[in-house]
């Protein structure tokens, strides 16, 4: 029970550590204002009209009706601009919190046979008997 419980929870501490250092970015395409292409590769190709017809004829005035734009994605599960504060007294209670329900859990639910080293004492007279007293 112990070993799965640690080996789910170094699983989980792996994929939090692999999504906080993870981004990403999608490219749009856009032609003549429409958008064209979404996806994570660049796109280099404009628009094929706009290529055949520019290919001799080169001015510099003209707006070129082609337009990528591209959006980076950082996944942040953690805010580290507000810093978690604790005050004393928060701290007193999760100590006594942890020492009287967590602590002496695991102590119950721990099955631990601390004298199955020890045998049970000689018997030299049987009590009961002698004495004549017998639980009904």
């Amino acid at each position: 029970m112990k070993d799965t419980f640690r080996k789910i929870s170094a699983v989980l501490m792996v994929a939090i550590l692999l999504l906080s250092t993870t981004s990403f970015a999608v490219f749009t395409h856009f032609c003549n204002g429409n958008i064209v292409a979404i996806s994570t590769e660049k796109v280099d190709s404009c628009c094929e009209s706009e290529n055949t017809v520019k290919t001799d004829n080169l001015n510099f005035s003209e707006k070129d009706c082609c337009k990528n734009e591209t959006s980076i994605k950082e996944v942040l599960p953690f805010d580290n601009s507000n810093p978690v504060k604790i005050t004393k007294n928060q701290a007193l209670f999760l100590t006594s919190f942890y020492n009287n329900f967590i602590e002496k859990s695991t102590l119950i639910l721990s099955t631990k046979n601390y004298y199955k080293d020890f045998s049970p004492p000689n018997l030299v007279l049987n009590k009961q008997v002698l004495f004549q007293t017998f639980l009904i």
